[in-house]
């Protein structure tokens, strides 16, 4: 029987042997081919995402051309002395206007509106027409026209008779002009507004609204053959309407709702390579699985210990390990970022201090004093972490880093807060410990916009808080106000009702 029972566990043995390596190798043949899968998957969706923003950048780059385009009409002193002081276009610069806008931009409509937002040009490609025939395009871009000028009036200086604009700051066009995508009787267009102001310093502008150029450019087949091609994109389309497939980018800009999208027909890398080199992939994969599985374990197991270990070296380096709290070094690093950027995001700086402590190692030991430095750690995260980064730099001795919103009534809610948890017993072998806190803070810029400045008025004030009784809070301002003995015996009044 012994015989037969030990031949029974040896199947019983080979078999979970069988099935375990079976599993494994199962396992690592559907990790393998996932893995190629989904690589192959995500390269179709990075080269997606590529061809989406090269379309989205084309589809800028194409209205901020447009609005250039407009400089060499809009930025002109003939066509500023006319618009904005003659009130009137020349017939014979009226039509100069429109076949350079048609002949040398492909713009095909182009407005000019006075100040008071009335047509005095209108041209359907190169030919001057009745300002009615503009009055559609007009009412749909009544709102770039206001940008445009909102814009001007941002940018325009005083000048001896009247106003100027600098319509180029290191290389870009002043904000006197607004672009968009819109629907032109039942097509796309490309739509810019400028305002049409002097290019030399010989002409100034009158006070009021300026006059206005709109370009109007269809987005027609030459338009998507151009990017197509550009792009190196297959079947590069503009589809209406709000059905549209993966390869696709809707034809709208700064957030508005798209008037339709631009479709194209993906190059796909993963889904060639999977069709090429799937079934090759198939059988390595067979072929290889038992080996791979075994030195990628081994290596696993390598780089697990690797990385638990550089990981807890970064944590020693840069936190107390009793605590789990930042340590001096990362504390100062963040306190010296902080201070950089005081000027427009102010900041504190608490010195903390824990009071009775060496009575509690006294009284109970030193693991209770552990235990209290660990417990007054976990009320300080419990109180600061959401607005502070703590740190343990001593013995007792922490400090506290805020950003953001420090004035001096929300900075005495959270020291008050603090010193009532502070205040709470702590259960340590043999009986309950308790201590206080005291607190001095200062904040930046308001009082130092150095590290070493703001510190030393920090550890100024805790001292004032010490020396004048403990468990309270301090800021470096009560030192020197008129009622300094008024005011530091409030504060210690305050500090021991919290205890």
């Amino acid at each position: 029987m012994k015989q037969g029972e030990e031949t029974v566990q040896k199947v019983r043995l080979r078999h979970l042997a069988y099935a375990s390596i079976s599993m494994l190798l199962a396992g690592g043949v559907f990790a393998m081919v996932y893995l190629f899968i989904s690589t192959t998957h995500r390269a179709d969706q990075l080269a997606l995402r590529h061809e989406r923003a090269l379309v989205t950048e084309a589809l800028e780059h194409s209205l901020e051309l447009e609005a250039r385009h407009q400089t060499f009409i809009a930025v002109n002193d003939k066509t500023a002395r006319e618009v904005q002081i003659d009130d009137r276009i020349d017939d014979a610069f009226a039509h100069e206007i429109a076949r350079q806008m048609w002949l040398d931009f492909h713009h095909d409509w182009t407005l000019i509106v006075d100040g008071h937002n009335k047509a005095i040009l209108v041209a359907a490609e190169d030919e001057i027409v009745p300002p009615a025939a503009g009055q559609e395009i007009l009412d749909a871009t009544r709102d770039l026209v206001a940008k445009a000028r909102i814009g001007y009036q941002a940018v325009r200086r005083p000048a001896a008779e009247g106003y100027k604009v600098k319509y180029v700051e290191k290389g870009e066009l002043a904000p006197i002009y607004a672009t968009d995508v819109r629907d032109v009787a039942g097509k796309p267009a490309l739509v810019s507004a400028m305002a049409i102001v002097p290019e030399s310093d010989d002409l100034s502008l009158p006070d009021g609204p300026p006059g206005v150029i709109v370009s109007v450019a269809l987005i027609e087949e030459a338009f998507l053959s151009e990017i197509g091609e550009t792009l190196l994109l297959q079947d590069f389309i503009y589809v209406a309407g709000e059905d549209h497939h993966a390869a696709s980018v809707p034809v709208a800009v700064h957030g508005h709702k798209p008037i339709g999208y631009f479709e194209w027909t993906s190059e796909a890398p993963g889904s060639k390579i999977r069709n090429a080199i799937g079934p090759i992939a198939a059988v390595l994969v067979l072929v290889f699985v038992a080996i791979g599985v075994f030195f990628a374990r081994k290596l696993a197991q390598k780089s697990r210990a690797l990385e638990d270990s550089e990981s807890l070296n970064r944590r020693m380096a840069t936190h107390d390990l009793m605590t789990g709290l930042a340590n001096r070094p990362h504390f100062h690093n963040a306190f010296e970022r902080a201070i950089a950027q005081c000027h427009t995001t102010p900041c504190a700086v608490m010195a903390i201090d824990l009071d009775r402590f060496k009575a509690v190692n006294d009284t109970f030991g030193h693991e209770a004093g552990d235990m209290v430095i660990r417990q007054a750690a976990h009320r300080l995260r419990t109180v600061l972490s959401k607005h502070a980064l703590i740190a343990r730099t001593g013995g007792d001795e922490f400090m506290a880093l805020l950003t953001g919103p420090v004035d001096e009534n929300r900075m005495r809610w959270l020291c008050d807060m603090l010193i009532e948890a502070i205040a709470q017993p702590i259960p340590v072998s043999g009986g309950l410990a308790q201590i206080g806190v005291s607190i001095g803070w200062a904040t930046a810029p308001k009082h130092a916009d150095t590290a070493s400045h703001l510190l030393a008025l920090a550890d100024q004030a805790l001292y004032c808080a010490k020396e004048n009784g403990r468990n309270m809070a301090v800021c470096i301002e009560d030192l020197y106000r008129r009622q300094q003995p008024t005011v530091v015996a409030d504060r210690r009044q305050q500090g021991q009702r919290s205890a």
